[in-house]
């Protein structure tokens, strides 16, 4: 299976960060550019998708994601392996939300193989999945996560400090890769499993010690895409790989643009709900009610059960989704809001309880000043000194009792 030649495949590794206007208003410096639309796919677009997604992710206006892209021409080499390997472009979705502290960006960073054979492009999967893959570029010796600062952001690091994006990023990019052949004589399951998983080729054939259970095969591949004969796909937690035979060609118009724009654009958009629940998730007790109104704002605008007329996109966004795990995020923080709100109406309960209590005591203090009965009854004839008298011990009792209820919270 190693030496099957590859008649065509895209890679992309994905990143997370958190920028700032400096950095957005840089791009245009550096030779970044906006994509937009032409008319005709952005009609098919918004006839194709439901017009809440299509506003956020195939939008020219300032209501979507912008998208900022840049052709490269770089070539590096892996240390580990001595692959070398072509880099043709970059890609930066920002998504600016209101209701965020913080502004999340996604890029993608597109890689070609200069062999062009299934080895090759396992290999390449592989390393540059990791921040730290060791590389070369123009001779000199360098970390990955170096390269893609100085030479792709010009000087300026893909993450802020220790944030919450950059804790739910790791060190590991995202993977997205299409891999398609001439003519098939190998277990496509097979296929989509090791590269999904980012597994030596054979490893399952040979069934050495390293080599998966069959029960755990079988579960990986639960989250298999099947629809049409020519390609699979297979959607998990760190990666999104497609199989297939005549399914995509880069030189195809129709093709590469279904596969690197529009079915990419699914991904994205997941992997920033995921990225974005997993931020609430992280410092949700640092501030409660504001996440919880900042949560109420984000269900509103990213949540959908499908995105599209058509049941492939939505069988697609289905299976990324559940991948990712999204509904079992949103669950968890809704359980959480319900508890919250819960604590904040028991709360809210006491303090008018106690309010109430308040205001019945300050309407009894001057009950007795105004009852001639109890101020002869206990032989005090002058009203001064009977209202001297009767006051302080009402305000003392009042702030006994606020200072005991407090000491009690």
């Amino acid at each position: 299976m190693n030496q099957i030649n590859v008649n065509s495949s895209l890679f992309k590794t994905i990143g997370f960060m958190d920028y700032d206007n400096v950095f957005y208003n840089e791009l245009g410096n550096n030779d970044f550019f906006q994509k937009t639309i032409d008319k005709e796919t952005l009609k098919f677009l918004e006839n194709s998708y439901h017009s809440e997604y299509a506003k956020i992710m195939f939008s020219n206006d300032n209501s979507g994601v912008k998208i900022f892209s840049k052709k490269l021409d770089y070539k590096i080499s892996i240390t580990k392996r001595g692959n070398n390997v072509l880099v043709k472009s970059i890609e930066v979705f920002f998504f600016n939300n209101t209701f965020e502290n913080t502004k999340t960006a996604i890029y993608a960073i597109s890689y070609e193989p200069v062999t062009n054979s299934l080895e090759e492009i396992s290999n390449i999967s592989n390393d540059l999945k990791n921040h730290d893959c060791e590389i070369l570029f123009e001779s000199k010796t360098m970390l990955l996560e170096y390269f893609i600062s100085e030479n792709l952001f010009f000087g300026k690091k893909p993450s802020i400090g220790n944030s919450s994006l950059e804790q739910y990023a790791g060190s590991r990019f995202k993977n997205y890769l299409v891999v398609d052949f001439e003519n098939e004589n190998f277990d496509r399951d097979h296929l989509l499993y090791e590269l999904g998983t980012s597994s030596k080729i054979g490893t399952i054939s040979e069934n050495t010690i390293e080599a998966p259970s069959s029960s755990y095969i079988n579960k990986v591949l639960e989250n298999k895409i099947s629809c049409f004969n020519n390609y699979e796909c297979l959607t998990l937690l760190n990666s999104f790989t497609v199989v297939g035979t005549k399914n995509y060609d880069i030189n195809h118009v129709h093709t590469h643009s279904t596969w690197n724009d529009i079915y990419f654009s699914i991904y994205i958009f997941n992997l920033y709900v995921k990225c974005s629940l997993q931020i609430l998730l992280n410092d949700f007790t640092s501030d409660a009610m504001s996440k919880r109104r900042e949560f109420q704002e984000f269900y509103n605008k990213y949540y959908f059960k499908k995105i599209s007329y058509n049941f492939l996109p939505n069988e697609i966004f289905k299976r990324i989704s559940d991948s990712l795990e999204i509904e079992e995020d949103l669950e968890f923080i809704q359980n959480r809001l319900e508890t919250l709100a819960t604590q904040v109406n028991e709360k809210q309960q006491k303090q008018q309880e106690f309010l109430l209590f308040c205001i019945s005591v300050i309407a009894l203090l001057e009950t007795p000043l105004h009852i001639e009965g109890i101020r002869e009854i206990i032989g005090i004839e002058n009203l001064s000194i009977y209202n001297s008298l009767v006051y302080p011990i009402l305000i003392l009792t009042l702030a006994i009792t606020f200072i005991f209820k407090f000491r009690k919270k």
